[in-house]
């Protein structure tokens, strides 16, 4: 049996960062669309808008939720890559939302 402090965390400091980063995004981008400051460029997402916000949360909820949800539940086979993975995710992410957000104020 593997006893290490990555197994005894209930979940990394990694995934909380990453699901504060992506539920801030998915909150933020609601509020935007709904006051008519952005638009959904994901055909997908921007269908859900057409319901309810809760169908948006659903939607977008379950596009991160579910890998990092996974993620954790392989962590007990591969700590190192998980912890790696939430990383390289968390940096992506927050890369892309920061570049998006400077191209929309700069258009």
């Amino acid at each position: 049996m593997i006893k290490t402090a990555v197994l005894k965390r209930f979940v990394l400091p990694e995934t909380v960062l990453l699901v504060t980063l992506c539920t801030w995004d998915m909150l933020y981008t609601l509020y935007c669309v709904r006051h008519g400051i952005a638009k959904e460029s994901n055909p997908a997402l921007r269908s859900s808008l057409h319901g309810s916000n809760i169908s948006f949360i659903l939607l977008k909820g379950a596009t991160f939720l579910v890998p990092v949800a996974v993620l954790e539940i392989i962590r007990s086979i591969r700590p190192k890559f998980v912890t790696l993975a939430m990383r390289v995710g968390f940096l992506a992410y927050a890369v892309l939302y920061i570049g998006g957000s400077i191209a929309l104020l700069g258009a």
